[in-house]
């Protein structure tokens, strides 16, 4: 770099000279100025079209400027700028051609789109299961090739990762779960799978459940009825009434889980809009509920402290609600000691989210089993379980309800300290009409 300016400034002076010589022989320094400037002039003037030319053609090497000084270091920079530009290139198209390979191998259904929903990428899964075929398809609408409103709906969310089931736009037998993710500047990736399998395993196991307790209830009502009988046989022995006794409790154990099975199988067919249910009168459900405790399974064992926000209603279906706070306080009686104290809230969080819950002081939960609760049938303590009369299914029962509400369960918990389960329910769910006071 620095001899091509050295060469530069040594042509400068050397023209510097000769106009001073012949400035000096003639005596006409303007004229001997002038021309020295017009020579360099016109020589860079040259060098600036061959420059053009040279650009224009391509810029190849073998056509490149035959020159020294600046113009064949300019030269030199471009030459390098382009052999650059094309290793860029070289590793764009790699990556490119890696990208392709990787939507191609995945097995899902895969789509990219641009800011105008025109498809950019697309695999071989997305033929079989959406339609999209990759040479007839690129660069159409994706709204043009699949008309359902529930994708148009996802597409235009902008709170992303969402999920929808459709149905497929080939096959009306299978079901979908596609999602829609941002993706690159303004894109969107697209991924489908196919979920019918697993959605007709579900609905024969929620088919075979609710038939199964159906089919029970009629024998497991005969059964008990006739337990009751001999069970009040005067003459009987007390070793066999004993025995009659047991076999009565389990008897009504088994119908109880049978009910709450039912109760599940309806509940996981539901599922409520925003506008679904009526306002419930959430104070006066809680504080029949609690008084209802105390006269029956708490009977002065425990002590239920309630608070209580008592312009806070909710819109729910009102015979699950009940059923839910009926649940946790059923399960804060059952797992804590007598003569402990349950505290029993209905609130607001600062978020806007509605809250019910329950907090005992019992013997608590480890954290490895905390997730599992709301599984059916799960048991921390399976003989301590069974002592109690659990049937293991109604957290399950509250899990679906606050599901179908829009809500969530939140469960804390610490062994040794007791256990708090907060159902929690969206700022849509609760009532405007707040402003009735209960006295």
């Amino acid at each position: 770099m620095n001899n091509a300016w050295t060469i530069e400034i040594s042509r400068i002076f050397i023209l510097t000279i000769v106009a001073i010589l012949f400035g000096l022989v003639s005596g006409e320094w303007v004229l001997a100025i002038l021309l020295t400037c017009f020579i360099y002039i016109t020589w860079m003037l040259v060098q600036i079209r061959a420059l053009e030319r040279w650009i224009r053609l391509g810029a190849k090497n073998q056509l490149a400027l035959d020159s020294s000084g600046i113009w064949q270091l300019i030269v030199q920079h471009i030459v390098y700028a382009q052999r650059k530009n094309k290793e860029r290139k070289k590793r764009l198209s790699f990556m490119a051609r890696r990208f392709e390979a990787t939507i191609a191998a995945l097995p899902e259904a895969t789509i990219v789109i641009n800011a105008h929903r025109e498809i950019e990428l697309t695999n071989h899964a997305a033929e079989e299961i959406l339609g999209i075929e990759k040479r007839r398809d690129l660069g159409q609408r994706i709204d043009n090739l699949i008309r359902d409103p529930l994708l148009q709906k996802l597409i235009e969310s902008d709170n992303t990762p969402e999920q929808v089931e459709m149905e497929s736009p080939v096959d009306q037998h299978k079901t979908l779960s596609v999602t829609c993710v941002d993706f690159g500047e303004e894109q969107k990736l697209i991924t489908a799978r196919d979920i019918s399998q697993r959605i007709a395993v579900h609905k024969l196991r929620k088919a075979f459940i609710a038939n199964a307790s159906h089919e029970l209830r009629t024998p497991l009502t005969v059964i008990t009825g006739y337990l009751e009988l001999l069970e009040s046989e005067p003459e009987m022995s007390d070793i066999v009434r004993k025995q009659i006794t047991n076999a009565s409790h389990q008897a009504s154990r088994m119908q109880k889980i049978l009910e709450d099975l039912l109760t599940l199988s309806k509940l996981e067919e539901k599922g409520y809009d925003k506008d679904s249910g009526n306002i419930v009168d959430m104070p006066s459900l809680i504080q029949k509920m609690v008084v209802d405790f105390e006269k029956t399974k708490a009977k002065g064992t425990h002590q239920i402290n309630v608070e209580i926000d008592q312009t806070l209603q909710i819109k729910a279906v009102e015979n699950e609600l009940y059923s839910l706070c009926q649940n946790l306080l059923n399960n804060a009686v059952k797992y804590s000691p007598e003569g402990s104290t349950i505290k029993v809230c209905w609130q607001r969080k600062s978020d806007g989210y509605a809250y019910f819950s329950v907090t005992d002081n019992g013997e608590g939960v480890a954290p490895e089993h905390i997730s599992r609760l709301t599984e059916r049938f799960y048991r921390v303590n399976v003989n301590r379980s069974r002592q109690i009369g659990g049937t293991g299914l109604g957290l399950s029962i509250v899990k679906h309800i606050l599901e179908n509400h829009g809500g969530y369960l939140d469960i804390q918990s610490e062994l040794g300290q007791g256990s708090t389960f907060t159902a929690y329910f969206p700022k849509y769910r609760i009532s405007e009409l707040e402003v009735h006071k209960i006295s």
